[in-house]
């Protein structure tokens, strides 16, 4: 999430609006807590540094009464400032996102451990690059690096290389999520993972990210010896 300039837009977010197409046209008020769980991080985006946040949003939504969790899915667009006060902003609801987005959902967000900035901050870095190439080190958004240079944030860009590694190996699923977008033309694009009707959510798998976490600790130390 870019905070250093709250209505920037690129020409690559708004290609990646393009993915959705809107169903149902739903509009709902939401309003946002900003990066629960949030590590920060510098970005290269087309040659320039950007420093964003990573990390996931608490929703209301105003219009239904209810309340989800919910991660960012425009890199260069920050919170329009009206989504973080009630009455909040109009969001229109809208579905269908590409494989790769798809891939990481059901295949790692079952794993998270949502109190966890380590792991909410490296999924949310693997969504952004699933709308890009799938990888850290190349494409539009490249030369990721923690901005404060603290093992969590080197941890985190583990995570999300691990998660990203998954999708380009086709490792095998761990669940099955609808994915539900939130578009609104003056503040940052959110996505929502819902369960299908009659599906159950797997248990967190957070064993595997605290196997990862260890061994991620151990090369951060090895690296910075």
């Amino acid at each position: 999430m870019n905070h250093s300039n709250i209505f920037k837009k690129s020409a690559v977010a708004l290609a990646a609006v393009g993915l959705f197409a809107s169903a149902s046209a739903q509009a709902d008020s939401l309003v946002l807590e900003q990066d629960i769980n949030s590590l920060a991080f510098t970005v290269n985006v087309g040659g320039q540094q950007d420093d964003v946040v990573a990390g996931v949003f608490n929703v209301d939504n105003l219009t239904t009464g209810s309340s989800f969790l919910a991660f960012c899915f425009e890199l260069l667009q920050g919170v329009g400032v009206g989504a973080l006060t009630p009455p909040g902003l109009e969001f229109t609801a809208g579905s269908a996102v590409n494989a790769n987005t798809q891939a990481l959902f059901n295949q790692s967000y079952a794993t998270l451990d949502f109190n966890d900035a380590t792991a909410m901050a490296g999924f949310q870095i693997a969504l952004w690059e699933t709308l890009d190439d799938i990888n850290l080190s190349t494409g539009n958004y490249n030369g990721w690096t923690g901005d404060t240079g603290s093992i969590d944030e080197d941890l985190a860009l583990l995570v999300a290389d691990t998660f990203l590694g998954n999708i380009a190996a086709g490792a095998p699923a761990t669940g099955n999520y609808n994915l539900t977008s939130w578009l609104n033309g003056s503040s940052q694009d959110l996505i929502q993972a819902i369960v299908p009707t009659g599906g159950t959510v797997p248990e967190p798998a957070t064993a595997l990210l605290g196997a990862l976490g260890l061994a991620g600790i151990a090369a951060v130390r090895r690296r910075k010896a």
